[in-house]
């Protein structure tokens, strides 16, 4: 399922970590991309061969947040404040180091990225399997309380 609007990020609603969470996060490591995530038990945490482990355990709880930058984005600042500015630029299409952000809440699985997606984030989705173009396509406002925006507000 894909969530569209006219500009700015789309949101795609996965299957990401429940069947193969470790595959899927393996692509993650090797799509050229860096990640940190933040959980209801654990502040912003870089996403590494040594925090795996940790990350997997959080996926397994239900509710996370998962940022995905290029890998010269200053991951040793991150916090709520910061990662709201970068959801809010990213959502306006402004200069950010954000290229895919991943909800993981109320059951939900939901990957934004931008229409147009960079290199790296087009080479993970493929590695994930992910058919833009076979997509049910939905309108990005049904997606209400899980928008993107309404993300950056509840950090």
């Amino acid at each position: 399922m894909c969530y569209l609007r006219e500009n700015g990020p789309v949101a795609y609603e996965l299957d990401l970590f429940a069947a193969n969470p470790r595959e899927r996060t393996d692509a993650m490591l090797s799509a050229g991309l860096e990640w940190s995530w933040r959980s209801p038990s654990r502040d912003w945490t870089e996403l590494s061969r040594v925090s795996l482990s940790a990350f997997l355990a959080d996926v397994a709880a239900g509710e996370i947040l998962l940022a995905g930058t290029e890998p010269d984005a200053p991951h040793h600042i991150l916090d709520n404040v910061v990662i709201k500015d970068w959801i809010k630029r990213f959502s306006r299409l402004q200069p950010s180091p954000l290229v895919a952000l991943i909800g993981v809440r109320s059951g939900k699985q939901l990957l934004y990225v931008q229409q147009h997606a960079s290199d790296s984030v087009n080479r993970l989705l493929d590695a994930w399997g992910l058919d833009k173009g076979s997509a049910e396509r939905r309108s990005y406002a049904r997606l209400g309380p899980l928008a993107l925006e309404s993300l950056a507000d509840r950090l």
